[in-house]
């Protein structure tokens, strides 16, 4: 596929805005990708396989650019065109605008900003000096010249505030007064959010008339690389004491609906889980997990009914506020990511909220 192609695409399914269709044909994501491209747990280098190279270049996939060292987890990517246009969209940047860009990655977002704004509205920081001096060369090759800084995205830019757009790059779960206070009253923080439980949702936040807050709604479903300083750690428990139960619900009711995932991991922010197979239980099924960091508890995928499907230790019984949780999203009417949104103050406060700010979720 073409990038014109991909880019037809974009326009017809709504994600790509007319705005941005010119600017989007002109600078192909393949301008910024590096030589090599991490995909399907093998690395594509552009010189020993050019073809594949630029069909993933062109593709709407997320391209895994960096690794940790040592891992195979990412930590650095291209996002995928759809995600790109569909955060363009959401920050509503106006001719002009000054826009503050935390994580720069491989440039391509700071080189559409510069496009439509101009290199001069338009500061990104990246925290690894290497991808920076990366994204800043390939920037000024096609003639782009915003401001590149190596730094922590989480300070924001102090020395080029006030800002009337901040665009996050990376998922957040707490989103730091720093980068609040450097924007305009009535500026737009556009912010992938997650909790451990559930990565996550696009935050669309309005800053308040005070500069104290930012408020909005989460506008979409996406999941992002965390910042580096956010990456959710688990940390060790041990399972002893186990209580056994049956399940009132489905696990696969959870564990296959993000908006039911999201609400929950919104209520209880610091619980993680995952889906694994459980060879070595004398059922031989999946289950799903859930841990805080001290209590555990899992629930069989399968015979999710039987006497001893559930199991909880430690101090808190898991699954039964997992269940409690997702009651209240069912009274609530299932409602999906759009109905619910997010207030942050300057002093730390982050309140999730349903329909409308003041319906806090407790």
């Amino acid at each position: 596929m073409s990038w014109d192609e991909l880019t037809d695409r974009l326009m017809d399914s709504g994600a790509l805005s007319a705005d941005w269709e010119e600017i989007f044909r002109a600078l192909p994501r393949d301008r910024f990708m590096p030589t090599r491209i991490y995909h399907d747990g093998e690395w594509i280098d552009r010189a020993t396989g050019p073809s594949r190279w630029s069909e993933l270049a062109c593709s709407d996939l997320p391209l895994v650019t960096q690794l940790y060292e040592g891992t195979d987890t990412p930590s650095s990517s291209s996002s995928m065109p759809t995600v790109v246009a569909t955060m363009l969209r959401h920050l509503d940047a106006a001719d002009g605008m000054r826009v503050l860009e935390v994580g720069t990655g491989t440039g391509w977002t700071a080189g559409l900003l510069s496009r439509r704004l101009g290199a001069v509205n338009v500061v990104s920081i990246e925290v690894d000096a290497a991808l920076a001096a990366d994204a800043r060369a390939r920037l000024g090759a096609l003639g782009l010249r915003p401001r590149v800084v190596v730094g922590d995205g989480m300070l924001g830019h102090p020395a080029g505030a006030p800002f009337q757009r901040l665009h996050l790059t990376a998922a957040v779960q707490q989103l730091p007064a720093a980068l609040i206070e450097q924007c305009e009253p009535g500026a737009v923080i556009l912010a992938p959010y997650g909790t451990a439980f559930c990565n996550g949702a696009l935050a669309r936040l309005t800053v308040a008339a005070d500069g104290k807050s930012a408020s909005g709604p989460f506008v979409a479903d996406v999941a992002f690389m965390w910042v580096r300083n956010q990456r959710p750690c688990s940390g060790a428990f041990d399972i002893e004491d186990v209580r056994y139960s049956r399940s009132e619900i489905d696990p696969a009711t959870i564990a296959d609906n993000t908006d039911a995932s999201f609400a929950i991991g919104l209520r209880m922010p610091y619980l993680f889980r995952q889906s694994i197979w459980a060879s070595y239980d004398r059922y031989g099924t999946g289950r799903f997990e859930i841990w805080d960091g001290v209590s555990y508890a899992h629930c069989r995928l399968a015979d999710w009914q039987g006497e001893h499907a559930v199991s909880q230790s430690g101090p808190r019984n898991l699954w039964d506020e997992v269940t409690a949780a997702y009651r209240w999203w069912q009274r609530h009417g299932g409602p999906d990511l759009s109905r619910l949104g997010l207030t942050v103050t300057t002093a730390g406060e982050h309140r999730a909220w349903l329909d409308d700010p003041n319906h806090v979720m407790r």
